[in-house]
């Protein structure tokens, strides 16, 4: 066998030839469609990068031209040095490990210094127009802003930098209202809610408790974005607390252990519902168990009005919408998505929703129809909602596997639905179903529709704007934002663009 090998140009051809066998088949398995259906291009991508370094390391320490002190060497630092220089960081959204540099950036822990000023008493917080972005997915909450006060040409030009900060764990976007940002974040063993100063990134006033949640797939911390109505905050933490708080001082106005008082138990991947404010009411979804998982309590005192719903909560916020001439809620739960009475509750209609793993995408009315998403293989539906003598009935218009948004919200534009399939960029023909086109993977990031185009946070960071274009993706800008896995939503009030993931959040303004 060392015959063989004595030839440096063999062991070197030696090297490609295993390169070429690991890299074939890794293409290949890739290449196929079921793959991509089922979301396991995570796995797959794992587990020949293992294979890859093993044959690597092999290839060195036994089959290298170099002599046996470079090959004992360089193997030994081929096993520390990634201990050495690298650790683990969670996970991507693929499941893919995240690595990260052990002097990288960190969480903040210690609690922000409140140097920021309290609104004035004269000072309303608005929370309506195109200069606010106050609750999750924005004021209409169909992940849409028309962008009406941004500069003519903004998606041509990267915007300017005003400031950038350290912040604490946790999946919280920013609602944005007046003057001021609100957030959810853990600080060591503290969950807050936080007000900061927009235009300065200074902290106003924050709200503490003794809670976090810990969870080696997703991390740590909160997940949810507050809501701000009426010049109240209301957040809901990890674990299932509710909290109203005065949206000038942070001073809690009401509370509520939502989850302990129901009896149910924290979702694997921790609560994620941003709450739902309509009409003098707070909508939540509670925990694993099925009856009566969807909530509604008094918004001015906190008493609860009515429970409905016959299947344990998703990850998917509630939203508001009008469907068959009716205004209603529409929650996506772990097996189906219904239609809700604000006033009373009751169930209007229901359509199953069979996705074994977790519904995560919030879902989205257009017309008399609700266009839902889900990854692991499941894909959209749009289900056509109608109302006859003998009440509401809902019927699948289109089903179609060619996007799955895992947990990236949805963004609708002139007859044509764009979201991550999983990660890559992908837009159908909303008549259909149809796909218009793939595009390129970002990652499990998020998207925002702005006016004509969309703001895409990639997983790693990055932002991208690109047309809302049905025939192809077109690039207008990019541009360096964060420097680690971001899951957060972005927020885009007026002419800010605030964005953050667990480490750090940046304020950009258009101009």
């Amino acid at each position: 066998m060392a015959r063989v090998f004595q030839s440096t140009a063999i062991r070197w051809k030696l090297l490609l030839s295993l390169v070429i066998v690991i890299a074939c088949p890794w293409v290949g398995i890739r290449s196929f469609p079921e793959i991509e259906i089922r979301g396991a291009g995570g796995a797959v991508d794992l587990l020949f990068s293992l294979l890859s370094f093993v044959v690597l390391l092999v290839w060195f320490c036994v089959l290298s031209p170099f002599s046996w002190k470079q090959r004992m060497g360089g193997g030994i630092g081929l096993l520390l040095l990634p201990l050495v220089l690298l650790k683990f960081d969670g996970h991507q959204g693929s499941f893919f490990p995240q690595l990260s540099w052990r002097w990288g950036k960190s969480s903040a822990t210690e609690m922000p210094l409140l140097v920021g000023d309290f609104p004035a008493e004269n000072v309303v917080i608005s929370t309506q127009g195109d200069e606010n972005f106050s609750r999750f997915l924005g004021e209409s909450m169909s992940n849409w802003v028309s962008g009406s006060l941004l500069p003519s040409r903004w998606f041509l030009n990267r915007p300017r930098e005003r400031w950038r900060m350290q912040i604490g764990e946790g999946w919280s976007s920013f609602a944005i209202a007046g003057e001021f940002a609100y957030t959810m974040e853990q600080r060591g063993p503290k969950e807050l809610t936080v007000c900061y100063e927009l235009l300065s990134g200074e902290a106003v006033w924050f709200h503490e408790q003794e809670v976090r949640f810990e969870e080696s797939m997703g991390d740590d911390g909160p997940r949810s974005t507050p809501t701000v109505v009426e010049e109240r905050v209301y957040s809901f933490g990890a674990t299932g607390i509710l909290n109203c708080l005065d949206a000038r001082s942070g001073q809690k106005i009401w509370g509520r252990k939502l989850l302990d008082e129901m009896n149910h138990a924290v979702p694997k991947w921790a609560k994620s519902t941003s709450p739902l404010v309509v009409d003098g009411k707070v909508v939540v979804t509670l925990g694993r168990e099925a009856e009566g998982n969807l909530i509604a309590l008094d918004a001015h005192s906190g008493e609860v009005l009515w429970r409905s719903g016959n299947y344990s909560a998703s990850y998917a916020s509630p939203v508001v919408g009008s469907l068959a001439g009716v205004r209603q809620i529409i929650a996506l739960q772990s097996s189906s998505v219904d239609g809700y009475s604000i006033d009373t509750g009751q169930i209007l209609w229901s359509f199953p929703i069979r996705n074994p793993q977790s519904n995560c995408a919030s879902p989205l009315v257009v017309d008399d129809t609700v266009i839902t998403s889900a990854g692991y293989g499941y894909g959209t539906h749009r289900i056509q909602i109608t109302k006859g003598a003998d009440g509401f009935e809902a019927k699948q218009l289109w089903h179609s596997k060619k996007l799955k948004a895992k947990f990236a919200d949805l963004v609708i534009n002139n007859g044509f639905l764009f979201g991550l399939n999983d990660g890559r960029l992908t837009c159908l023909n909303l008549r259909d179903g149809s796909l218009a086109w793939r595009g390129s993977n970002v990652g499990h990031g998020q998207l925002l529709g702005v006016g004509d185009h969309l703001i895409i946070q990639e997983e790693q960071g990055q932002i991208r704007v690109i047309e809302a274009n049905p025939n192809e993706e077109v690039q207008t800008t990019s541009f360096h934002a964060l420097d680690h896995r971001t899951w957060n939503h972005p927020s885009l009030a007026g002419r800010y663009l605030l964005v953050r993931n667990d480490r750090e959040a940046v304020l950009f303004e258009y101009q």
